[in-house]
This record gives structure tokens, sequence and C-alpha cells, in this order.
């Protein structure tokens, strides 16, 4: 290090008081664009990261409200459990009640303790309504379904088998 040092006097010891001015102005003038430049980025990284806080803020407040939906949904009791055979049937023809499609009742029928089928015509959205609420509040799943378009617009002939999960 210290050989470098020596070198850098030697070299300055041999330039013209002109040339030592020169050196002087060429390195203050570096070293303000260098100042300069630092001081740019900083501000483009301000803006950069202003423009980014209301985003950054609505994440946090969507992120808090999930973790408060999952706390809650931790702090409530297992539901019960799904009902089998005529109850699994009497659930079915409530929830096509609430959904506006009382013509559905007699044509559900129970295959077994945990299946039940429809065959039916009826009111597509109708019936979207009524097997979300199946799945939703009765844990009734869609195991197969076959939905082919009626002459009468906004209804469909529905062939649908449900089941529950089977027990553990």
């Amino acid at each position: 290090m210290r050989h470098y040092y020596e070198r850098l006097q030697h070299f300055w010891a041999g330039r013209q008081p002109r040339e030592k001015a020169f050196l002087i102005a060429l390195g203050a003038f570096v070293a303000v664009a260098l100042f300069a430049q630092l001081l740019w980025s900083s501000h483009q990284a301000r803006q950069r990261l202003s423009k980014q806080i209301p985003q950054l803020q609505q994440d946090v407040e969507t992120l808090q409200r999930k973790a408060a939906t999952l706390q809650e949904l931790r702090a409530k009791p297992p539901s019960a459990a799904p009902a089998e055979g005529n109850a699994l049937l009497a659930m079915a023809v409530s929830a096509a009640e609430a959904a506006g499609i009382r013509e559905v009742a007699p044509q559900l029928k129970l295959e077994g303790p945990r299946r039940l089928r429809l065959r039916a015509t009826v009111p597509f959205d109708r019936w979207i309504e009524w097997a979300a609420a199946l799945q939703r509040d009765g844990q009734v799943r869609l195991v197969s379904c076959r939905i082919q378009a009626t002459a009468t617009q906004g209804s469909a002939e529905i062939d649908a088998l449900f089941a529950l999960p089977d027990p553990l």
C-alpha cells in the first residue's frame, strides 16, 4: 500500500501547476457528478416506492382480513356430521324450496344411504344455486352430472348424482 502512495506522490510532484489545477477540477467535477447521480437515484427510488405504498397497504389490509377470517373459522366448533338417508333427502328438499325450485322435490331419489339422484327439468340458474347450497351447507358433493338444454329458454334437463363424503 505504501508503494502505491509513494508512486502517487511521485506522479503528483512531476506535474505542472496547470496540470495539477486541471486534475483537481476534473476530480471535483467527477465527485459532484457522482453525488448528483446518488441524489437522482434516491429521488427516483423514493418516487417509485411512494407509488407502491397504497397497493402495499391494500395488500396488508386484505391479508389482515383473511387472517381474521381464518381465526374465526378456527374458533368455530367443527360442523355436525352430514346427514344420511331420509335426513339427506329432507335437507335437499328444503334447499330446493329455498332456491325456488319446489318442483324438484318429488323427483329426488335416494340411491343408497349416502347418495341422492335428481332427474328433472328445472331453471338452470336456480339449479346452480341449489347445488351450491347443498355443497356449502350440507357437505354434499356433485359426483356426476349431465345437463342438456331444453326448448324453454333458461331451463335445462338435469341428471345429477350427489353424494356425502365417505366417513373417516
